[in-house]
């Protein structure tokens, strides 16, 4: 009895994990264009690198678009960051960097949200 629970509950956790990754396109509106470029999520090469690396579909991760300073920042929330100041990027993928004291806070102070690409807003 004791394989047989073992047995189903690995048959369960790879189901979940298979499921939760089957589809690497987005599901979004193909017709957005942010940085220039239609369909971001599946044409900027460094965003869709991490947009397959998310686990668990669009309830637990997000990509938004902010504008901040004047520019476009793409913010990758993925439900498996440690960390909310290290995903914000600049349409090239450069990574803004939030690392000083109150960088962040006055990141999120000053950003405004232009849409969500994909998922949800998890970190707002």
């Amino acid at each position: 009895m004791k394989n047989h629970l073992s047995s189903l509950i690995l048959l369960l956790v790879l189901l979940t994990g298979f499921t939760g990754c089957r589809s690497r396109s987005a599901v979004m509106p193909q017709d957005r264009i942010v940085c220039g470029i239609k369909d971001p999520v599946n044409n900027i090469k460094w965003l869709n690198d991490q947009f397959k690396q998310f686990m668990g579909g669009p309830t637990l991760n997000g990509i938004v678009v902010y504008e901040y300073d004047s520019k476009t920042v793409i913010e990758v929330q993925n439900s498996l960051a440690s960390s909310l100041n290290q995903h914000q990027y600049y349409c090239d993928g450069t990574k803004l960097n939030l690392n000083a004291p109150n960088a962040y806070d006055e990141y999120t102070q000053k950003r405004k949200e232009v849409m969500v690409l994909y998922g949800t807003n998890m970190w707002k």
